[in-house]
């Protein structure tokens, strides 16, 4: 079983080999063909009139900034294999990247930083839809839009753009920051990575589900919060909400700080529930080996927290 073990690793080994230098013959043994173009800076003046943003990315990171003369352009610092097409047709802007091909062309060892940056007039439009791989997307404070919906693979979103419908962001193991804005409703999810959120106002439900990640609100008004999870802790700082809050972890650690709902539900496997809440409730608590320290209390809205192995401990601090 060894032997042939071996035999197959010296077949893989020597088949590579072959691929390898059947490139680089290809190349004309130049590895210049390899070496990465200098980025240079193209701007793309848009005429048309829009109110709707679409950009598809794979590397560049993603900036807005605001428009000197009231005009709307794409700058774009890029090389011949990062070109992009900018188009404003029905009232949409498309900013994509140009699709290459040749697998000489699909590799590079250039370190420049190649930058999307989307000068805009300051005014509301209908939605943003981003669509990026491995940069980082940063939305301004100044931007307003009926909607925001962005999917990324390891790239970091930040945003503080206010949002009258809702905001939905998808990531892999980019990290999301979202700071003082108001939306109608927010979805968070992301595999591997931190969901952060602080000055928040959202009139309808707030969701965040992430796979293994840290999740910390600091500063969040909403209707209903929800909360799924396998791995990672969440922290609750000043989070007021009218409804139900409804948290789901299998192992990681639940605070509260100064925060409240009118209901309550926890349930997580090997985590501590801990912390302080602002109003009185009907604590109805189960674990089974760690230990439950909550207020004896007898009228207030249902608090209900349930751990495997997990402590439990809670108490009523009113805001003074």
């Amino acid at each position: 079983m060894k032997k042939t073990a071996l035999i197959v690793a010296a077949v893989l080994l020597a088949a590579g080999l072959a691929l390898g230098f059947a490139a680089f013959a290809s190349a004309g043994f130049n590895l210049t063909w390899f070496k990465g173009e200098p980025a240079e800076v193209k701007n793309y003046p848009v005429e048309e009139a829009f109110d709707r943003i679409e950009i598809e990315e794979d590397t560049s990171d993603i900036r807005f900034a605001r428009s000197d003369d009231g005009k709307a352009r794409v700058e774009c610092r890029e090389t011949k294999k990062s070109a992009h097409t900018v188009t404003a047709e029905n009232g949409v802007l498309k900013i994509q990247r140009q699709k290459i091909t040749g697998w000489k062309n699909l590799i590079t060892f250039s370190s420049e930083k190649t930058v999307v940056t989307v000068y805009l007039p300051e005014t509301a439009y209908e939605s943003l839809a981003i669509d990026t791989h491995t940069g980082d997307t940063d939305i301004p404070e100044w931007l307003r839009f009926g909607s925001v919906s962005i999917r990324t693979s390891t790239g970091d979103v930040r945003s503080r753009a206010s949002v009258s419908g809702e905001i939905s962001i998808e990531s892999d193991t980019g990290d999301i920051f979202l700071d003082d804005l108001s939306a109608d409703a927010i979805g968070c999810r992301v595999s591997t990575a931190d969901v952060w959120m602080q000055n928040i106002a959202c009139a309808g439900d707030v969701y965040v589900k992430v796979s293994t990640g840290r999740t910390t609100l600091n500063g969040l008004t909403a209707k209903n919060f929800t909360s799924e999870g396998s791995t990672g802790d969440l922290s609750l700082e000043n989070v007021r909400i009218d409804g139900a809050i409804s948290i789901d972890r299998s192992t990681g650690d639940v605070t509260f700080n100064g925060s409240d709902a009118a209901e309550i539900m926890v349930k997580t496997s090997t985590g501590d529930v801990t912390g302080t809440l602002l109003t009185d409730k009907v604590f109805v608590t189960k674990t089974s080996t760690g230990d439950i320290r909550v207020p004896d209390s007898v009228s207030g809205g249902k608090c209900e927290i349930t751990t495997a192995t997990g402590e439990i401990s809670i108490r009523i601090v009113p805001k003074a």
